[in-house]
């Protein structure tokens, strides 16, 4: 039997659903244009704050192009607006990661200064750029702050570019210094890591920059603000900065500057043969000249075809920066205008005299900066003294040391007091000592002399002469002498005798017995006995132990305590009165209440 087909709905093919496209109504008025920019810088915003690389140089494309659309029309930008694109920019550096990402966010955020039709809105870029970092500053920690340094340098290199593009107008540079004195050093609270990085790659990135095409008025105007920071600011770590990285690099970068490093390597690497570093000079041979100028047209041939590195990189790649040609006198005149201003205080007026004078050295032709002189240490060795010599002068000094004070015990009280009186070495004291005593001793003399020659004219009786006794014999020795007749010899022993005598008497009897004594007793003796032992008993009775914790509680409630403000008294010293008095307000209310527990 055959099988019947199956037949099923025929299906339309689906239709796709066409979008209606809204198209933004027009805006009425001013608000809700700038309603809708502000939408868009948020909406920036949000994209900007990613971590994808990949949609961060996306959305920095389109930003480009809205700069340049939205600078062009008629609502022109304000420091609002650009204070919310900054934070939003901050925050994609915040959030960028690698060291290649990194530098090449901060090369695309630099080049948005070029963004703008106008300079003039590129300075304002710039002075909001360096009000976000001053403010956002103190937040960065430490493993961030590599690259916001760097992201600092590469603007502030963009804006310089800006400048040079536009011929380093001075109303531009005057705009440009305005910019970073009062966001940087201007503040009430000057962030010191932000100003010292400033001042650390300004002249690098100006030299950069410039190529060394730069004038010398336009030099001194880029170099004058920092005047007044010298003048105005008393933090020393940035003044000391200032003086250092600005107004010392500027005379080291110079061709003296040069002159003097070269010719210092060359001192140092000798061990400083001579006092003076001028001692030196510099002396240039003919194969070195044809050398330097064969390499100088080697490198005008490869400029074209190499560009220059701006950052130093790995494989050996180094920055060579440009000589920027000043004027020192018109860098002191500025200085001069400074130090006689009358809002200068004194210390800074210090600081400025040491740069007018280091600068007009160099005016004159003299390098201020670094080493000159060094001391020169001789060989010797054939003047030094040999041992004998040094052995007689140690003799010597020892004699003078013992010599002293055999004179010093030499003199009487009296003259010992007037010696430290005097406040004289003891030699010089007593050469006038001896010196005075010879005088008085001579004036004597020849009074002497004068009072014998008188003497000698008046006779005198003999003087008498003195009875002195002889001893024809010795003298006799009574106890030598025979006993006469009647007289008998008695013998006395002596005190250790007599007690040894009368001790052995005592042994014998038992007792002891005083000899000296007038009445002597007899004292009974127990016979000794091997089997009798001594004894001795120690009553413990009355001992008492107590630990440690018990001691300190007693201590502690002692009343011999003198004073204590926190310790109250155990018992009151006043008798306690047992009765209530009629003064106690509540004497009767207490009556009351006891009768009424009476009764009930």
């Amino acid at each position: 039997m055959a099988k019947t087909p199956r037949f099923r709905a025929k299906r339309h093919p689906k239709r796709p659903v066409q979008k209606v496209k809204t198209v933004p109504s027009p805006p009425s008025s001013n608000l809700d244009v700038k309603i809708q920019l502000v939408e868009q810088e948020i909406k920036f915003a949000k994209a900007l704050a990613g971590h994808e690389p990949r949609i961060q140089a996306k959305v920095l494309k389109n930003l480009k192009k809205w700069l340049t659309l939205r600078s062009q029309s008629s609502f022109p930008f304000n420091n609002q607006d650009f204070l919310r694109l900054w934070k939003a920019l901050f925050y994609a550096m915040w959030m960028s990661d690698k060291p290649l990402v990194q530098e090449q966010l901060a090369e695309d955020i630099g080049a948005l200064l070029h963004c703008f039709p106008t300079p003039q809105v590129s300075m304002q870029f710039y002075s909001v750029f360096l009000q976000t970092m001053n403010r956002e500053w103190y937040g960065i920690d430490q493993w961030r702050i590599d690259k916001f340094m760097m992201l600092i340098r590469r603007v502030t290199r963009q804006c310089l570019v800006v400048l040079r593009d536009n011929n380093w107008r001075l109303d531009l540079i005057k705009q440009f210094r305005k910019s970073f004195k009062s966001h940087i050093f201007g503040e009430m609270r000057i962030s010191v890591g932000l100003s010292m990085h400033f001042l650390d790659l300004y002249l690098e990135e100006v030299a950069k920059v410039s190529g060394g095409s730069i004038k010398r008025a336009t030099v001194t105007s880029l170099i004058r603000p920092f005047v007044t920071i010298l003048a105005r600011i008393n933090d020393t770590r940035i003044t000391v900065a200032v003086v250092k990285n600005i107004f010392h690099n500027l005379l080291y970068q110079s061709d003296l500057g040069r002159q003097y490093r070269e010719k210092f390597e060359v001192w140092k690497s000798f061990g400083f043969p001579t006092a003076s570093i001028d001692d030196l000079e510099m002396v240039e041979e003919a194969n070195d000249a044809e050398s330097e100028e064969s390499n100088d047209e080697a490198n005008e041939e490869e400029a074209p075809s190499e560009k220059t590195a701006l950052d130093p990189r790995a494989g050996r790649v180094n920055v060579v920066l440009p000589e920027m040609k000043f004027n020192p006198r018109a860098i002191l005149k500025v200085l001069e205008k400074a130090l006689y201003d009358p809002e200068t205080k004194s210390k800074p007026r210090k600081r400025l005299k040491s740069v007018i004078s280091q600068y007009e050295k160099f005016a004159e032709g003299v390098f201020p900066l670094g080493i000159q002189r060094m001391p020169v240490l001789r060989d010797e060795a054939g003047k030094l003294p040999t041992i004998e010599e040094k052995v007689v002068e140690l003799e010597e000094f020892e004699k003078s040391l013992t010599s002293s004070t055999k004179l010093l015990k030499s003199l009487t009280k009296s003259e010992r007091k007037r010696f430290m009186r005097s406040g004289k070495k003891i030699e010089e004291f007593v050469q006038e000592l001896n010196k005075t005593k010879a005088k008085v001793n001579g004036v004597a003399a020849e009074v002497t002399n004068g009072l014998n020659g008188r003497a000698s004219e008046v006779k005198k009786a003999p003087p008498k002469k003195r009875k002195v006794p002889m001893f024809k014999e010795e003298p006799l020795d009574p106890w030598t002498e025979p006993l006469e007749e009647g007289e008998q010899e008695y013998f006395v022993p002596s005190m250790k005798k007599r007690l040894e005598k009368a001790n052995r008497k005592s042994d014998e009897e038992k007792t002891v017995i005083n000899p000296f004594a007038v009445k002597a007793k007899k004292l009974k003796v127990a016979p000794e006995s091997s089997s009798v032992k001594k004894k001795v008993r120690i009553a413990l009775e009355k001992n008492t132990f107590q630990d440690t914790h018990q001691y300190l509680k007693q201590v502690r409630s002692s009343p011999q305590i003198p004073y204590d403000s926190s310790r109250k008294p155990a018992k009151s010293l006043l008798k306690p009165n047992l009765i209530p008095g009629p003064l106690n307000p509540f004497y009767m209310k207490k009556m009351k209440a006891k009768k009424l527990n009476f009764t009930s």
